[in-house]
């Protein structure tokens, strides 16, 4: 009994101390391979081109429209991968709005991004993004302002999350990174880019993974009429 009891707290022990050991190591890669993500990846020549637009380090486009909840997906080299979900790759696998055939993006006053999902013109979801600043960053208020976005050289970034996964003792952690970078093309339509990052440990070892993907959504026309929300 008594034996079992030590080797019980044992591995407890060691599992905490090995956890702790991986999270220092993952903190240590991130710092090491954070220079990896600032780079935008090739942009496929079969995709429209950007409507013009500033490039610097704070400029931000209008993305303002409304586009249809299915897009396409095409990897840095132009391949087509499938089809991929705008509601989705903003809010995850939620069933509130995973029926959503259309996205429409509002801008209804400065430096204020408004999402909308509607199926059959009914709405099932909305959101309210506010673009981060550092007087603002102080006293963060998502009851007012809801979710930070940002301007990163002329994309707005918006929509990013971490996820992270424990293996077996002994055999390491992974955190997963996904951030979106949004603009509009010159045919009405929305780019986005998903930025994936893989950064974990394997026993003790760290590697990183990182995969870009261009995501294409049609504009719709003006034919669109709202229902009355079901959603509170």
């Amino acid at each position: 009994m008594n034996t079992q009891t030590n080797s019980s707290r044992f591995n407890q022990i060691f599992r905490a101390y090995y956890r702790g050991l991986c999270l220092t190591l993952l903190a240590v890669a991130q710092i090491a391979f954070v220079s990896g993500c600032a780079v935008t990846p090739k942009y496929p020549s079969r995709l429209p081109a950007f409507t013009p637009g500033e490039e610097k380090l704070t400029s931000c486009p209008i993305i303002a429209g409304r586009y249809a909840d299915k897009g396409e997906a095409f990897t840095v080299e132009g391949q087509s991968i499938g089809e991929v979900s705008l509601s989705k790759l903003l809010y995850g696998d939620n069933p509130a709005w995973a029926s959503a055939d259309i996205v429409r993006v509002l801008e209804p006053e400065p430096d204020v991004i408004e999402i909308q999902c509607f199926k059959q013109g009914q709405s099932l979801a909305a959101h309210r993004f506010s673009k981060y600043t550092w007087a603002k960053g102080w006293n963060w208020d998502s009851r007012v302002l809801g979710q930070p976005y940002y301007c990163v050289k002329g994309f707005v970034e918006l929509g990013s999350g971490t996820e992270s996964h424990t293996g077996a003792p002994a055999l390491g952690m992974y955190v997963t990174e996904k951030g979106f970078l949004w603009r509009k093309a010159v045919d009405g339509s929305l780019i986005a880019l998903q930025n994936e990052s893989i950064l974990g440990i394997a026993v003790i070892v760290p590697f990183r993974v990182r995969r870009c993907t261009w995501c294409r959504f049609t504009p719709l026309g003006d034919d669109f009429q709202e229902q009355p929300s079901r959603v509170k």
